[in-house]
């Protein structure tokens, strides 16, 4: 089962593809110190003292760490720290002031977005903005990290039974149990403010990619005169519930898969490796391989060339996508833990805690990779508050949303939009998760927006 958000952009080498721009109104944003912070913050006060950072040089960045309550409902419970980075506006004269990133998941740790900041942003914004990172609570290197197992190949190389589901929440409660109530989004959205604060900024601008826009848009509903701007690229509906995110998502993995075996014409080989498989390769894990490949149509290629490896005996290429897919590549080690927070996060918000039985009849090929799932029915704490979205910001919040968007699909954006109320809608046409940099016209209507102060009219690219 594939959680709803690991944007994982240009893990496979991706090349970005560029097409030309579609036009865009005009209303203003404020500038960085235009308002001052909200006053319908949540009811539980932050408590003292005042949070604050000391940055330190990490290589080419900067780094430091935040203490956040540990529980913002009880002061009691101590503090949990969460390590932020910080990449510099190349151009301190046009700096505009902070912009907050994060990369999805839930699970994804955000420091590397600013330690990698030159490949997910452009130009613009690294001269115009301070770049800030962080990992949210639950996920990287956080105090709060949910580290619940070692060895993947126990559990994914088959579909989790309610044994196998069993077994896993109990490792993730003797690992990670003191915070498997704390990781919510509703608590990293108030995290989100004690970052501004400490930062020492009135307001702040927001990037989030995939998960990153409903962490975005809960933060932005509930410190609204904090927010400057907020760009919110592929997030799910913030009003469907799990088991129908789950189900979305094997219907749009589907699409794509049926999309990619029109083009390459491998139906018959693909429904073959998912009866049976070469070792050391399962049917599960073929189809975690397939998906991996299908968040952009730049990677079908990869694809292609997996099963056309395969076809020679060679079982190599498909494992090393199965094992990208979790993380568990060489140079992706601070991720290794992604699967168990995405878990940990998505279960705590989920307040329905419905059973996944089976998307067959959505997904014939793949539904039986994001069905059956029993782990949040069994989860072990119960699902934390939520609160009502809803963008009572100065300025629009602009949601961007793919057409052939497998991962997120198109109808979650818009109904994004159709929640927050004061939005806009940027629609693309394009096979691929997240489209921001990868391309032009996206990227120079979200730039004039962040920049500029522009804020677009509904368009579409």
């Amino acid at each position: 089962m594939k959680p709803f958000g690991p944007a994982r952009m240009g893990s496979l080498g991706l090349v970005l593809t560029l097409i030309a721009m579609a036009a865009c109104g005009e209303t203003g944003i404020p500038g960085p110190s235009s308002t001052s912070p909200s006053s319908g913050t949540p009811s539980s006060s932050a408590p003292s003292p005042t949070p604050s950072v000391e940055w330190k040089k990490c290589g080419d960045i900067e780094c430091a760490e935040i203490r956040v309550p540990l529980d913002y409902d009880d002061p009691s419970a101590g503090e949990a720290t969460l390590p932020l980075s910080l990449l510099r506006a190349a151009n301190n004269e046009s700096r505009i002031g902070v912009l907050l990133v994060n990369p999805g998941g839930p699970g994804a740790p955000g420091t590397s977005l600013a330690q990698n900041a030159a490949y997910y942003f452009s130009r613009d914004l690294l001269d115009s903005f301070d770049i800030v990172g962080w990992d949210p609570r639950g996920t990287g290197s956080s105090s709060t990290a949910v580290d619940c197992i070692d060895d993947y190949s126990e559990y994914f190389t088959q579909p989790f039974t309610a044994e196998s589901a069993r077994k896993f929440i109990a490792e993730c409660t003797a690992k990670s149990g003191d915070y498997l109530d704390v990781v919510d989004t509703v608590s990293s959205a108030r995290d989100i403010e004690r970052i501004r604060i400490a930062l020492g900024e009135d307001t702040v601008s927001y990037f989030g990619f995939s998960y990153g826009g409903l962490l975005g848009a809960t933060w932005a509903s509930l410190y609204p005169s904090t927010v400057r701007a907020a760009v919110l690229d592929a997030p799910p509906s913030p009003t469907a519930t799990r088991v129908e995110r789950l189900s979305a998502q094997a219907e749009g993995f589907e699409r794509q898969l049926d999309r990619f075996l029109a083009t390459y014409s491998l139906a018959s080989q693909v429904d073959d490796l998912l009866t049976a498989s070469p070792q050391p390769l399962t049917p599960h894990m073929v189809r975690a391989a397939i998906v991996s490949a299908l968040y952009d149509e730049e990677s079908w290629m990869v694809l292609s060339d997996a099963l056309e490896a395969i076809s020679a005996g060679d079982t190599q290429p498909l494992m090393d996508m199965y094992n990208g897919y979790y993380y568990q590549d060489q140079g992706y080690e601070d991720y290794r833990n992604v699967f168990e927070a995405s878990v940990a996060i998505a279960c705590l918000d989920d307040v329905n805690r419905q059973q996944v039985l089976d998307f067959a009849d959505v997904a014939p090929r793949l539904g039986s990779f994001f069905s059956p799932d029993h782990l949040c029915t069994q989860w072990p704490v119960p699902p934390a508050a939520q609160v009502e979205l809803a963008a009572a910001t100065k300025a629009p919040i602009v949601v961007i949303g793919a057409t052939g968007d497998p991962a997120t699909p198109l109808n979650g954006a818009m109904d994004m939009k159709s929640t927050l109320g004061n939005a806009v809608m940027i629609t693309v046409k394009a096979n691929r998760h997240t489209t921001y940099l990868a391309n032009e016209c996206v990227t120079k209507i979200v730039d004039k927006y962040l920049v500029e102060g522009t804020t677009p009219e509904d368009s579409r690219c």
